[in-house]
Order: structure tokens, then C-alpha cells, then sequence
């Protein structure tokens, strides 16, 4: 009977044991179960805040205005023809934003030059000759000495092939669609 009672002893401290474990323990594993569920509803409000904000800019650059915010979005005045959408979803602890920036090129004035620059102002007229090779568009003084002639032409645009082979980079003034040859691949 000593060992039926020692045994039972031992079961009930092994008993209180595992039960003060697991109550000290049930904060954690509360928070572990509840844990994926926060998660996921965080996730659907980034979900929703990110499909507005790419939805508003790609409306925006392929329409060429800005459309209809939908609710939670805001959009500050542009700064250098740059917008920035900014999309709010979700409350308190479920909230997310997402942001994304783009342009409306119809508001860009560049000239029609893609926002690149030159160093020089494209001639108004070229004549039928071609730029000596020491001054291959003719900007560094060949053209000032036949001032009354008209600007000479660049060998990068003396046909459609030398068009097509030239780098934009690599020009000085803008030649782009040169004898409506179309925009350069490059441009």
C-alpha cells in the first residue's frame, strides 16, 4: 500500500507540475495561435493599399491624367512632373500604406526631346553639305564661318542608314526624326 500511495504521490506533483507549466505558458501559446491570423489581415490591407496605389499610377501614366482617387488614396501637388500616390488601408493594428510614384508624360514640357538635353540648338535649316570632320556637327565654328550659308549637315544624319547607326548620346543637337525618318530606336 506504501507504494500504490507513493505512487500516487508522485502522479499528483507530476499533475501540479505540468499544469503550472502550461498555465504559465498559455499567454505564449494564445499569442502563437492568434499570431497567423494577425498576419493575414495585415497582409490584406497591404494587399489592397499596394493594388490601389499601382492602379492609380498605371491609369495615370496610360491615360495621361490623373483618375478618380479611390477611398484611402491622396495625391500632393508633383514636384518636377513626378506624382506620388499614397494608399491607406486597414485600421489600428491591421494598417498599411503603400506609395508609388509616376509620371504624366503629356505634362513633362521637354520639347519633345524625352527630357534629354544637348549642348546646342538644332539648326533651323542644313545645307547640302557635310560637316568637315573636325567639326562633326559643325557647332565649333565651321558653321559661324559659312554663316551665310545654311548650318552644315552631320554625317549622322546624311542618310537613313548613318541615322539609324548613330548614338543620341553622342549628339550634339537634336536630330531625332531627321527627314521623318521616325523617332531613333535609341532615343
Amino acid at each position: 500500500m506504501m507504494g500504490q500511495l507513493k505512487e500516487l504521490d508522485m502522479n499528483l506533483i507530476s499533475t501540479m507540475v505540468t499544469l503550472s507549466i502550461a498555465g504559465a505558458a498559455a499567454p505564449t501559446i494564445s499569442q502563437m495561435a492568434v499570431t497567423p491570423y494577425v498576419a493575414q489581415l495585415q497582409s490584406e490591407s497591404f494587399t489592397q493599399a499596394e493594388s490601389y496605389a499601382v492602379t492609380v499610377a498605371a491609369k495615370a501614366e496610360a491615360t495621361g491624367e490623373l483618375p478618380d482617387l479611390p477611398p484611402g488614396c491622396s495625391v500632393p501637388p508633383p514636384e518636377d512632373s513626378i506624382y506620388q500616390v499614397t494608399c491607406n488601408a486597414g485600421d489600428g493594428k491591421f494598417a498599411a500604406v503603400a506609395t508609388r510614384t509616376f509620371r504624366i508624360i503629356d505634362e513633362i514640357d521637354d520639347g519633345g526631346s524625352g527630357a534629354r538635353t544637348f549642348a546646342f540648338e538644332t539648326p533651323k535649316n542644313f545645307s547640302g553639305n557635310s560637316c568637315p570632320t573636325y567639326d562633326t556637327f559643325g557647332v565649333y565654328g565651321y558653321n559661324d564661318q559659312w554663316s551665310n550659308m545654311p548650318a552644315c549637315k552631320p554625317l549622322v544624319i546624311w542618310n537613313k542608314a548613318a541615322y539609324l547607326a548613330s548614338d543620341p548620346d553622342s549628339w550634339l543637337f537634336d536630330v531625332n526624326n531627321h527627314n521623318g525618318w521616325g523617332q531613333h530606336p535609341l532615343y
